[in-house]
């Protein structure tokens, strides 16, 4: 049976002293043993023995909480209101109000709300004696509990490690730490406020009954954990309302709170204040350094979970970072790795001596995309498959290209309407060679771009070879063919030798074109023009002729300076004249901006001839130079205006004679003569056969016939007026130089 049950059997205080000895001694008893087990316990117990022991109504526990004294029993619940608010903050002696005395068993903090007790000498004195000793077990239990017993500190400090080591939710870690810290030091509310931007901010609180607990905020200086944060010590308050150590910002909570005391340590990391751990009490109570220093032990395992969160969230960061490096890393690995095996196809390829079709196609199987090779002037050398370039796409891909010209010429992508493409320019050195496309790409952009690198590499790897080749096979042929123009008879002979050698014989037919460009070096729309640049113009203009529809009729070919000369065969079904209209709009093609202009020699049979072939081809190109209209001009137009042109030139009269009327000087005499002096009279008379028949004395019929004769002789007719002055002309040198 417990002492508040006993003393109930054995009643009230009575008049006998020994009998009142004694029912104090138990009630002295009962409330040490009952503040052995806490305050909770000696609250409740001493409630029950003090109505008992004083006979009357009712007793109420009020203890002075948020600024006002309210009813212990519903200070937990949230219930409980301020009971009487005229009662000043603290009072000494006991009072009377209404049919009720209040009895004051800790100044200021707890006291005796007795009820139904008469106001008389001897109960006030018991009730004074009562509450004396109620004040010294409430004293006793706050001894006992300031000194709790290690063991059960050490199993709670455990626990909340337990957690740190187990979770990674820093939620879950505040949670426990609050539920440990509000049951370990009896306090009703708890929370843990981090800093952030120079303020606290609560992160976890439990034991609040105000939402804006859970949402507190303060700065340095404000509140209990303002306090702490600014002097970076752990702060008590015994009475929370009338402390003066702390600013008054939170009153207003603190009252809806109902709180009385608060105890709050710092959260340290490296020095610095991360954070503040605080407790409050709504019931009278003394936070002792035992207090503080398990509260600090906590804030500490506090800081540690938020370090090890720290960590483990760095290490995982870290981890992440690592993982996509390696992706990265992979992902440029297998870039280079098919950029090696397309490069290892395409110069296998190459040095299996394929050419750009085959280059063309294994970058095609590789890729799995359309691949188009373009010179220069965006003309198709290469494509596979073959019908991925139809006349959309080429015309799409050439306005594209001709837009984006320039100094730079790296790696472009462009979309036009469905299509979309990349193309590069192929380079050796600073010489443009042309462009690689790319259609539709099925590859990641940077695969994209080493591919179409390797391509242009190789592509031009394949064109420097092959032009190499060519060059030296052109320079030959070049030489070959000024030898022939220019050279003495000897260096002639050996030079029909070298192009039987080379494949390049004279043909049994021919002619010499010379065609003049004018605006090699001239310097394009920047202003700016390099010797290299001048010198890919040359290459290409002397490329030309290999690039025209009929090229199979120029047998040799030749570029010194601004002049173009070239052996055009006469037996083809082309006609020189139009291969020559060609070769002019292909130069002006490949180099805009140029003027060319073609003169054309007689037909030659005999390769020994060349020279005086070459002579007619000069003369006509000066005519075409001086045309305005023409830029193609056939010695055979030029007639008696190329006898004169000749002249300039130094032209051989014995060659002219005999270019005219050599057919004639052939016959035999004495029928020569007759001819030439038929000739000379018909001259004369004015071209007049009638005066002829009567100056020779011989029928005018005889006339014709032998004129008829001179004319199939010498395949000049005497109706046409130019070749008449030709074979005038010849009749008078013939006369001259005999």
């Amino acid at each position: 049976m417990s002492g508040t049950a006993l003393l109930a059997q054995r009643g009230t205080f009575s008049d006998d002293p020994h009998q009142g000895l004694a029912v104090l001694r138990e009630a002295i008893i009962s409330l040490s043993e009952a503040a052995d087990r806490g305050p909770q316990v000696l609250f409740a117990e001493a409630r029950i023995l003090f109505r008992n022991l004083l006979a009357v109504r009712d007793v109420r526990l009020l203890v002075r909480s948020a600024g006002a004294w309210r009813e212990w029993e519903k200070l937990n619940d949230g219930a409980d209101e301020a009971l009487i608010e005229r009662l000043p903050d603290s009072f000494i002696d006991m009072m009377r109000f209404e049919d009720a005395i209040l009895v004051p068993v800790q100044v200021g903090s707890v006291a005796l709300l007795v009820e139904g007790m008469t106001d008389s000498d001897a109960l006030r004195e018991r009730a004074a004696t009562l509450s004396h000793v109620f004040r010294l077990a409430i004293a006793s239990s706050e001894t006992r509990n300031g000194n709790p017993d290690k063991l059960e500190a050490i199993r709670v400090f455990q626990r909340v490690a337990n957690k740190i080591l187990k979770s990674r939710n820093l939620q879950e870690i505040f949670l426990q730490i609050t539920h440990e810290a509000k049951a370990r030091l009896s306090a009703d509310i708890c929370g843990i406020m981090l800093l952030e931007e120079e303020a606290l901010v609560m992160k976890r609180c439990t034991g609040n009954l105000a939402a804006e607990t859970a949402a507190l905020r303060m700065k340095a200086g404000q509140g209990v954990g303002g306090r702490v944060l600014e002097t970076r010590q752990p702060c008590s308050i015994e009475d929370y309302v009338q402390s003066e150590i702390i600013s008054r910002d939170f009153m207003s909570l603190a009252r809806a709170e109902r709180v009385r005391s608060a105890l709050a340590v710092p959260l340290m990391s490296q020095d610095q204040v991360i954070g503040v751990l605080e407790v409050w009490r709504r019931k009278p109570s003394t936070f002792t350094p035992q207090h503080t220093a398990e509260l600090a032990t906590l804030a500490n395992l506090a800081s540690l979970a938020i370090e090890n969160a720290a960590l483990l969230d760095a290490r995982e960061a870290a981890a992440r970072e690592l993982e996509d490096a390696h992706s990265k890393l992979q992902q440029r690995y297998n870039v280079i790795r098919n950029s090696a095996d397309l490069q290892e196809g395409l110069i296998s390829t190459l040095l299996d001596g394929g050419g750009l079709c085959e280059i063309a196609q294994r970058a095609h199987q590789h890729l799995h995309s359309p691949v188009l090779i373009l010179d220069k002037h965006l003309d198709v050398q290469a494509c596979h498959p073959r019908t991925a370039a139809t006349d959309a796409v080429l015309r799409a891909v050439r306005i594209a290209i001709s837009q984006n010209r320039g100094p730079d010429t790296r790696y472009k992508t462009i979309s036009a309407g469905a299509l979309r493409f990349a193309f590069q320019s192929i380079t050796a050195g600073s010489e443009q060679l042309g462009w690689a496309v790319m259609l539709n790409p099925e590859i990641e952009n940077e695969s994209a771009q080493l591919a179409i690198t390797e391509l242009c590499v190789t592509a031009a790897l394949h064109q420097t070879k092959e032009r190499a080749a060519a060059r030296a096979l052109s320079d030959k042929l070049a030489t070959l063919t000024w030898d022939l123009l220019e050279g003495t008879d000897h260096l002639r002979q050996l030079a029909l030798q070298r192009a039987k050698e080379l494949d390049a014989e004279i043909p049994a037919e021919y002619c010499i074109a010379v065609c003049r460009i004018d605006g090699l070096d001239k310097p394009d729309k920047s202003g700016v023009l390099t010797g290299g640049e001048i010198e890919g113009r040359r290459r290409s203009v002397a490329e030309a002729p290999n690039h025209l529809p009929g090229r199979q009729i120029a047998k040799l070919s030749g570029l010194r300076g601004n002049e173009l000369a070239l052996v055009i065969s006469s037996c083809e079904s082309v006609k020189a004249r139009d291969f020559a209209q060609s070769l002019i709009v292909e130069i002006m093609r490949r180099v805009p901006g140029c003027t060319a202009r073609v003169g054309l020699s007689r037909g030659c049979s005999e390769p020994m001839s060349i020279p005086s072939a070459w002579r007619d081809a000069r003369i006509a190109l000066d005519v075409a130079c001086q045309s305005r209209t023409a830029a193609v001009i056939d010695y055979n137009d030029v007639g008696v205006a190329g006898l004169l042109m000749s002249i300039r030139e130094g032209t051989d009269f014995q060659g002219f004679v005999g270019q005219s009327i050599g057919g004639l000087l052939k016959e035999k005499s004495p029928q020569r003569e007759t001819l030439l002096q038929t000739l000379r009279v018909f001259f004369a008379c004015n071209c007049s056969q009638q005066a002829t028949a009567r100056e020779l004395r011989t029928h005018q019929k005889t006339i014709a016939y032998r004129l008829d004769k001179i004319e199939r002789i010498t395949g000049l007719k005497l109706a046409a007026h130019e070749q008449r002055v030709l074979l005038y002309l010849a009749l008078q040198m013939n006369d001259l130089i005999r």
